[in-house]
């Protein structure tokens, strides 16, 4: 590694798009990629290993949940960074700032701006896009739950299915499905898995505890393709 280089990791799912990102950053004569990962396990032991200096990470990771990947990384390596990029900013952003990401940015940001946004959170600066900046105002579209939103999720993220949920609430299937659709569209999510993700990262009162929830998320990711 050369030392005057500030090293980066880049982690994301697809094997083609951390190539090309790794090398549009290795473009950049301040930058060095020392490593890509799809969020295994080692990922971590890597950062610790080599005191990245920044970790430019898609939100989207099927091996592990992106926003726990971010805190542990604050949490074992105090001086790495992390840059996260995204196709669409949402719930998740303050979840990942609070956990320790220095920045949030589109992933159909210019080359450039991606390149200097390394730069800028490796000296200690936060780096938002608009979007992501909405999130953390709270300017953001309104993804408050109802009382009944809020059992109907909690009930869906421990694996329950519409007949249960509809059995212990005392609705009928086809509410409980209006329901389902409905928090789909008001959180912007596209499976049940990631009403579970949801569940753990928000603020959802009552119900199962953290640990119970991410232990759901935990199950639907192994069991996931």
């Amino acid at each position: 590694m050369n030392g005057s280089k500030i090293s980066v990791i880049v982690v994301a799912n697809e094997l083609l798009f951390r190539l090309g990102l790794a090398r549009l950053l290795n473009d950049d004569d301040r930058l060095d990629v020392i490593a890509v990962s799809d969020g295994e396990p080692e990922l971590l032991e890597l950062c610790r290993a080599t005191s990245v200096d920044v970790v430019v990470m898609d939100i989207q990771l099927s091996r592990t949940d992106s926003i726990d990947l971010v805190r542990s990384i604050a949490s074992v390596c105090s001086t790495t960074q992390t840059l996260i990029l995204t196709s669409t900013t949402d719930w998740r952003v303050r979840p990942a700032m609070i956990a320790g990401a220095a920045g949030i940015l589109l992933k159909d940001t210019s080359p450039q701006a991606i390149r200097a946004a390394v730069v800028s959170v490796h000296l200690g600066d936060q780096v938002l896009c608009n979007e992501a900046a909405r999130w953390v105002l709270g300017e953001a579209p309104d993804t408050r739950l109802t009382q009944r939103e809020a059992a109907v999720l909690r009930m869906a993220a421990q694996g329950a299915s519409n007949a249960e949920i509809a059995a212990q609430l005392r609705l009928g299937e086809k509410t409980v499905r209006n329901y389902v659709s409905r928090l789909y569209h008001k959180l912007s999510l596209s499976n049940r898995a990631q009403f579970t993700t949801y569940a753990v990262h928000a603020d959802i009162e009552g119900g199962a505890d953290r640990a119970e929830l991410a232990q759901a998320r935990d199950e639907s990711m192994v069991e996931s393709p």
